[in-house]
């Protein structure tokens, strides 16, 4: 399907706009096969997309973050890595279509349940510093940017849909666009 979204640009998006990334993010990344056939829902047009942005669309790489906001100089990539890896991630259910709704679009997403995913978040917290706007820490995952306006009817068509995701690995992106991964249970690797 036409307008999935890439980490991969990451690095691009970054250098054409470096002050709007001046943190770091841990996340945990998982298998959704599902994914696939909730965006053959979502019609084509109501997806929202920018010409230069490829950041908005169809989210392609289904992950939770962690914690956004670590300051990525004054921290080790290691050591972002062993705390997040230090408790084991099992399962997670997403639950709960919602929009997160602001000016220019709607952002379809699932709430997360998993109570690892507060712990890290919580040792993330203590261990690092880091800046965010969200007291709050609300574990959700990403299905798709929609345009403003159009994301009610796709919370209305996933109402009371479940899922089980499984962990597949940890990453830490970096303002500049590197990315450290660890599989879950197996040693850090780039």
């Amino acid at each position: 399907m036409k307008y999935l979204k890439t980490f991969n640009n990451f690095q691009s998006i970054m250098e054409k706009s470096k002050d709007a990334y001046s943190y770091g993010c841990a996340m945990v990344y998982f298998s959704f096969p599902e994914m696939e056939e909730i965006h053959s829902m979502i019609d084509e047009e109501d997806i929202y997309t920018e010409e230069e942005d490829r950041t908005y669309g169809l989210e392609d790489e289904p992950h939770v973050t962690l914690l956004y906001g670590l300051h990525s100089k004054e921290i080790k990539d290691q050591d972002v890595m062993d705390v997040c890896s230090k408790r084991e991630i099992v399962d997670i259910k997403l639950y709960n279509a919602s929009l997160f709704e602001n000016k220019d679009y709607d952002v379809l997403k699932f709430d997360a349940d998993n109570n690892i995913l507060f712990q890290i978040n919580k040792d993330l917290t203590e261990s690092f510093p880091f800046t965010t706007d969200y007291p709050d820490y609300h574990p959700h995952s990403t299905i798709a940017y929609i345009k403003k306006g159009k994301g009610k009817k796709y919370v209305e068509m996933l109402s009371g849909k479940e899922y089980i995701a499984t962990p597949d690995k940890i990453v830490y992106s970096k303002p500049s666009g590197e990315k450290k991964s660890q599989e879950i249970g197996k040693k850090h690797e780039d």
